[in-house]
């Protein structure tokens, strides 16, 4: 859910509440795919089967601070008025301004916005919301990117050097936004938050990821993101935080939501534990077996526990519930959900999404939740 993931982290809310539990676009080419809305929707913003207006670049913006946003946006086609300057797209922008390698990359082109952006404002409150597109196929980055993977691919690495080195321009993108700030005397004060709204798997052969359904599974590859926070003014001196954060469940600001959910208490005391579970929301984009299907993961420091719904009867039976070790199997090969000395794991963590979903309202969460502690109360 590309849309719903950009919406959660703009809003802090799962997709259950915000209601874009789809991809929304301004036309119906994509009518047909079961991760689309149907019908055109040019912009969920005036539409009121979505809750989206309580979200940070909103309250900033009513609060005073000067706001941008710059990339791609995947929100509608134009700015919902919360931002003072726009220099974003909608999606599918090619990632070179022109020719590919006879022209600007456009993630450069972006950070030079982004750079402007912070120079025009240095001496006023600002939120920037920069935004790049790759890497999002295709993949085709600056050659001089290329060079330090030459050759890696024989290694058995799946991952394409390709990518890999997208990553490697995006990090240098965001080092020049830093050094900016370093420039400006504004890094000590600043707030920087880097995420991204899913990753990817290049191993094909797991249920959900062939032909396009790479982008909606709950397996780490994919719902492992990067949630990076520093402000070294209210930081604790030397911390870095490896405990994953769920950025579509938690609020950086804790005047909006109550303050068990804000992020602000651990960065500011050094925090590295897991104080609540990571609940992950999906819809298929691809079927399995001949069905699609929706699931709700449930992640602790320990294990993860995924569970479907499927739209017919025609699926795996051992794809209803899947339980993995992730310190000993990090990779989620095993599943462990039907093994007798696994099922108090099972009961303990359906209990614990049953409780979730009827805390959070999300009725989805709170049916599986409740089938899968019924199946194991029962040994089934």
């Amino acid at each position: 859910m590309r849309t719903g993931a950009r919406a959660s982290i703009l809003t802090g809310r799962h997709p259950h509440v915000h209601g874009l539990c789809r991809n929304v676009y301004p036309h119906t080419e994509w009518a047909g795919h079961p991760n689309v809305f149907p019908e055109a929707i040019p912009d969920p913003f005036s539409d009121g089967r979505f809750r989206l207006w309580d979200n940070v670049a909103f309250f900033l913006h009513n609060a005073g601070y000067r706001t941008a946003h710059i990339g791609k946006w995947h929100l509608g086609m134009g700015n919902p008025g919360f931002f003072d300057v726009w220099r974003s797209f909608n999606s599918g922008l090619p990632h070179w301004v022109g020719t590919p390698h006879a022209s600007a990359w456009r993630p450069d082109v972006h950070t030079d916005h982004g750079i402007e952006f912070i120079a025009q404002n240095r001496d006023r409150p600002f939120f920037l919301y920069q935004s790049y597109y790759p890497p999002h196929d295709p993949l085709d980055p600056p050659r001089r990117f290329l060079e330090p993977f030459a050759g890696r691919e024989v290694g058995g690495d799946p991952t394409p050097p390709a990518y890999d080195a997208t990553i490697s321009s995006l990090d240098e993108n965001v080092g020049r936004l830093l050094d900016t700030l370093e420039t400006h005397g504004l890094r000590e004060r600043t707030l920087v938050v880097l995420a991204s709204d899913h990753g990817r798997p290049w191993d094909t052969s797991r249920p959900g990821t062939g032909a396009g359904g790479q982008l909606s599974i709950p397996y780490d590859e994919v719902a492992r993101v990067p949630l990076v926070m520093s402000w070294p003014q209210r930081n604790a001196a030397g911390v870095h935080g490896r405990a994953p954060k769920s950025a579509t469940s938690q609020r950086f600001d804790g005047s909006v939501d109550p303050a068990e959910r804000s992020l602000l208490p651990d960065l500011q005391a050094g925090r590295d534990t897991w104080r609540r579970p990571v609940v992950l929301q999906n819809i298929a984009m691809t079927a399995l077996d001949g069905s699609l299907f929706q699931d709700r993961a449930l992640r602790t420091e320990r294990h993860k526990l995924i569970v479907r719904r499927f739209d017919t009867g025609n699926h795996p039976p051992h794809r209803l519930c899947e339980l993995f070790d992730m310190s000993a199997d990090p990779g989620e090969t095993v599943n462990l959900a039907t093994a007798p000395e696994h099922r108090g794991t099972v009961r303990d963590l359906a209990g614990q999404l049953l409780a979730w979903g009827e805390e959070e309202g999300d009725a989805l969460a709170v049916e599986l939740g409740a089938r899968t502690l019924a199946a194991a109360e029962r040994g089934s």
